[in-house]
């Protein structure tokens, strides 16, 4: 029955999302919200026999050790990030029907996304390297229309800008693919989990991981990408899209080679650090949280490359709280936009008056990701600095906790600039209640996921044990 669970997760929304083009307007936001649930609840069958130990292969089709094959994998790895997709998929269409009701292009959007949501289930479940690169195709080229959605000639520009980088760091991904299925005849992650494969292959598969996680030196996408795009998708990019690289680095190089570069280390924090600069320096609301995600992103690939325990624990829960804190702030960006009419910081401000409920889960998600405790963030960085300690990189530690406190100093600034003092505060009502909803319930999660820590982890810890059994 598991793979039976398997199989829905993956395919009711990638199916279902073709309904979206045929159902009227006024059926297909929730159809979208439906089926996305229920590749959510699906994933929630399958966390029993996983909790236990239970490794799930499902293979459709002829064998899985050829060069593409329909197979599938679910383990702790796969099912948190799964879990995490699906449900900030299922927050972001909740907003998505108040939010995009105004707008052209409704049928294309919810398709997209819903199409989304499905290519990233599968993406965690591949098996197979080149069934892993298909659905990390179909993610990007959703991207892609939904960055241009406003279909206004900067809007497009930008879309265009951002596939064509990640396209050429995908298309480095799949050489390295293809190398080493001429080395090893197979490209199935079980049977090539341990051997030996060429630091070429493995390289460029690395310039796709950074290309999508807009990683240095192929960061510049994000920014403008974000600028133009409406803020739900801002949201799902930021937390979904630019996280499959994550994921990937995870399987790949930890999951089935264990490689340990100490220069991604640097590159991990350079890159955090100029995403928290430039967070800094920048006025627009779209621009800054973008900036951020480089700098977050930069964080986690940094607890990723230490190749330990620890590491990998931190670097999958602060994957989590991420991806949650994220998606409150681009959301909750998106609520003063759709009310003002502006994102330039210098002609906001004061807007808690107005937007109390808004600025209490605006905030609450800001801490989360400063590393506030008793919020989720605090205990993430906390362990990647004690785990870079622990191997003896000081100062990469160092830099780190520097990079830790711009976090603090660019998301005070940008909650202050937006809510507090004077400025565009003008009495207008809070907003569309179920947008705002979205905004309170993501940062109550954000404290939830601190408050309980200790069950939290339960499922980061248990997948870390699985890969470094």
């Amino acid at each position: 029955m598991s793979s039976w669970y398997l199989m829905l997760s993956i395919f009711v929304p990638l199916l279902g999302s073709l309904f979206c083009l045929i159902f009227p307007r006024r059926i297909r936001g929730a159809w979208s919200v439906i089926v996305v649930s229920l590749s959510f609840v699906f994933l929630l069958f399958l966390l029993p026999p996983i909790m236990v130990g239970k490794v799930i292969r499902l293979n459709l089709g002829i064998s899985g050790t050829g060069f593409f094959s329909f197979s599938f994998l679910a383990d702790g790895v796969s099912l948190i990030f799964a879990l995490v997709f699906s449900f900030v998929g299922i927050i972001i269409l909740l907003y998505s029907l108040a939010y995009i009701k105004p707008y052209d292009n409704q049928r294309e959007y919810y398709f997209i996304t819903t199409l989304m949501v499905g290519s990233l289930v599968g993406i965690s479940f591949s098996a197979n390297l080149m069934l892993l690169y298909v659905f990390w195709e179909v993610a990007a080229l959703s991207a892609w229309r939904l960055y241009g959605f406003f279909r206004g000639k900067k809007e497009v520009i930008f879309a265009s800008k951002a596939f064509l980088l990640t396209f050429l760091g995908s298309s480095l991904m799949l050489l390295g693919f293809i190398l080493i299925y001429q080395a090893r005849a197979t490209l199935d992650l079980v049977v090539l989990r341990g051997q030996p494969v060429s630091n070429l292959a493995l390289f460029l598969i690395l310039l796709g991981i950074i290309a999508k996680s807009a990683t240095l030196p192929i960061q510049v996408w994000m920014p403008d990408a974000y600028s133009g795009a409406p803020s739900p998708v801002c949201a799902l990019s930021s937390a979904l899209i630019a996280k499959i690289g994550v994921f990937a680095f995870v399987r790949i190089f930890l999951f089935t080679f264990t490689i340990s570069w100490n220069w991604i280390l640097w590159l991990a924090v350079i890159s955090s650090l100029i995403g928290a600069g430039a967070a800094l320096r920048e006025k627009n609301i779209k621009r800054i949280i973008a900036y951020s995600t480089i700098s977050q992103i930069g964080f986690i690939l940094l607890s990723l490359a230490l190749v330990g325990k620890i590491g990998l624990l931190a670097g999958l829960l602060y994957f989590v709280i991420h991806a949650v804190g994220k998606t409150g702030l681009f959301l909750g960006a998106g609520i003063v936009e759709r009310r003002y009419g502006e994102s330039n910081l210098d002609k906001l401000g004061g807007l808690a008056k107005d937007m109390p409920v808004t600025a209490a889960g605006f905030l609450f998600c800001s801490l989360s990701i400063m590393g506030f405790p008793p919020f989720g963030g605090f205990y993430a960085k906390l362990m990647v600095i004690l785990a870079m300690v622990k191997e003896g990189h000081f100062w990469i530690a160092g830099l780190a906790i520097f990079a830790a406190i711009l976090t603090m100093l660019y998301l005070f600034r940008l909650f202050n600039g937006i809510f507090l003092g004077k400025g565009a505060s003008s009495g207008n009502p809070e907003g569309t209640t179920s947008m705002v909803a979205c905004v309170l319930f993501l940062g109550i999660i954000s404290l939830a996921i601190g408050v309980f820590i200790s069950q939290f982890l339960g499922l980061p810890g248990m997948a870390v044990a699985e890969i470094f059994k």
